[in-house]
């Protein structure tokens, strides 16, 4: 089960006349090989707030961040709309920002490999974090919607591998749910500049989980990120068994738990509640491998997210051990 908010305003007012219909920036599949971790920050004060009235966003950021499962996914970067391009920028290595020394080697190249296409009426969009050496374009190449910029990266100020677009209007950056400021006060998409296609695949989410299943032992979320812990079946001589929970967009008062249930009366728990909004988590919960070995037979990991006692998220799995 999955939350999606569905709000009457998405296509109540048609975008503006002189502005490019945008499509998706990215070739995925929404809700499965990438999601949107971020989008653009609509509160001008020092507080935080997405177009959706959530959370979903970081002072100041000013576009919507797309990202893929970890940075050994493959995923090609693509023009939203026809135009020319401006300005494109490549050979910044890809590196995940986790440090203050991460962050202060990308200094003035926040945006890391990118591509900044102009679509006329003084309307472009940028697009950010491609992968070193994937940028497939060059300035003044004419290009139609949905052609190839690169791939996903995660150069320049990049704590994920995702493609950041921006959208601006003559040289001010605009968020595509709502690119009129002047709007009167509500909460979701209104006069957005998405077409009809990208709106449905952008729907705003509650939350998403994006990796589970069994480990044989504790999960970090390096490993998540670099793509280095597979789905896997559990073994006999796994030294442990571990059900996890990768998710992101998790909204302050939800209680999240993961809990392994198997054989013999094989059971682990584990669960927290948030008095903040969450990013990203992670949650694991497991057994040390029993002296005679993990019994044979049914093993189930659960993950339920939510208010206590109505779960907004859930996600079961199983194997089985012979």
């Amino acid at each position: 089960m999955r939350a999606l908010l569905v709000f009457a305003l998405l296509l109540a007012a048609p975008a503006r006349a002189d502005a490019p219909r945008l499509g998706l920036p990215i070739a995925c599949e929404f809700g499965k090989t990438c999601w949107v971790q971020q989008y653009a920050d609509v509160d001008l004060s020092p507080g935080v707030m997405d177009y959706a009235c959530g959370s979903e966003t970081y002072d100041g950021h000013d576009g919507t961040d797309i990202r893929i499962r970890d940075t050994s996914s493959s995923v090609a970067v693509i023009a939203s709309a026809a135009g020319t391009v401006k300005a494109v920028h490549d050979g910044v290595a890809d590196r995940l920002m986790r440090s203050a020394a991460d962050r202060q080697a990308v200094r003035d190249i926040e945006c890391g490999n990118g591509v900044v296409i102009a679509h006329g009426d003084g309307w472009e969009t940028q697009y950010c974090h491609l992968r070193q050496g994937s940028v497939a374009v060059k300035a003044g190449d004419r290009l139609e919607a949905g052609a190839k910029l690169g791939m996903v990266g995660y150069s320049g100020m990049a704590a994920f591998a995702h493609v950041h677009l921006t959208v601006r209007k003559d040289g001010t950056a605009v968020d595509p749910f709502r690119p009129s400021p002047d709007a009167a006060p509500a909460c979701g998409a209104r006069n957005s500049l998405w077409n009809s296609e990208a709106l449905p695949a952008l729907a705003y989410h509650q939350g998403d989980i994006i990796g589970f299943g069994f480990a044989p032992g504790a999960v970090g979320l390096p490993q998540l990120e670099e793509g280095k812990l597979a789905q896997q079946e559990p073994q006999t001589e796994w030294p442990a068994l571990v059900s996890y929970l990768w998710a992101i967009n998790l909204l302050a008062g939800d209680e999240v738990t993961v809990t392994l249930t198997g054989p013999g009366g094989i059971t682990a728990s584990n669960s927290a509640t948030f008095d903040h909004a969450k990013a990203q988590y992670l949650l694991f919960a497991g057994k040390k491998r029993p002296p005679g070995g993990w019994p044979p037979g049914d093993y189930t990991g659960r993950i339920t997210i939510g208010p206590p006692g109505a779960p907004r998220l859930r996600q079961d799995w199983h194997a089985t051990l012979r």
